[in-house]
């Protein structure tokens, strides 16, 4: 049962016809150029964008008529490829940054009141699993971090909700090489862990180094789909222009 599936997803204007499996364990790319549709198939598939026809499944449950709030209940997490403005409240503390999900998790019944040292305990481990800084403190705004620290809060913020996959829109869009580096790692510890990535990047060698599988997108439907073994820069980019053998 793969871990995301989406069958025949089309919004005029925006995607056509889309059908493709994300299995658990597996970093699947989505290739493309600029305006080929796929920031658009990731909003649709969080719930934040409406599809007219179509269907989304999570673990083989139907969600395409859910909210993104239930898609989370569900397991699904989408980091979008604007941080500063739809993942993170920048004048807010990095702890508070990391809970915002999650904190029903860290609340004592009957009166739902906040566990905070259990969410202490939680932050401490969820910084070290994403690598961040540590010189940042806890109630430090978030607007004082690297980009590569912000998006790494952005991670952490989503890790909490244990989800079990993930859509990662531009991930490493401006940060450093070695923050890149880092969440390369954290990308295949999490697909190690049994999580199903779906990774959109614009950097073509990113996702040929990162990669399970890739998807190569244009004008809203998939061109071509590529095996480990046939990434190919060339047939990549023909199939991005139209020119391969979807075109």
């Amino acid at each position: 049962m793969p871990a995301l599936e989406a069958r025949h997803l089309t919004q005029p204007g925006m995607v056509r016809d889309i059908s493709f499996a994300l299995h658990r364990g597996e970093v699947l790319g989505l290739s493309g150029l600029m305006g080929a549709g796929r920031s658009e198939l990731a909003r649709i598939l969080f719930g934040l964008d409406p599809c007219e026809r179509g269907e989304v499944f999570v673990a083989g449950e139907p969600v395409s008529r859910a909210t993104p709030r239930r898609r989370i209940q569900r397991g699904l997490a989408f980091l979008t490829e604007n941080r500063r403005e739809e993942g993170l409240c920048m004048e807010a503390a990095i702890a508070d940054n990391i809970a915002l999900v999650s904190l029903r998790q860290h609340t004592r019944p009957p009166l739902g009141l906040l566990n905070f040292a259990a969410l202490r305990q939680t932050l401490r481990t969820i910084r070290q699993a994403v690598r961040l800084t540590p010189t940042a403190r806890d109630d430090a705004p978030v607007k004082t971090l690297s980009g590569g620290n912000q998006q790494k809060v952005v991670l952490a913020k989503w890790l909490l909700a244990k989800p079990s996959v993930l859509i990662l829109d531009e991930p490493t869009r401006g940060i450093d090489v070695g923050a890149k580096f880092e969440i390369y790692q954290l990308i295949h510890e999490l697909a190690d862990q049994g999580a199903g990535v779906l990774v959109i990047s614009s950097e073509l060698e990113e996702l040929i180094g990162l990669c399970d599988r890739i998807l190569v997108m244009g004008r809203g439907e998939i061109r071509d789909e590529l095996e480990r073994e046939e990434f190919d820069r060339e047939r990549i980019l023909a199939a991005a222009l139209g020119e391969g053998r979807g075109g």
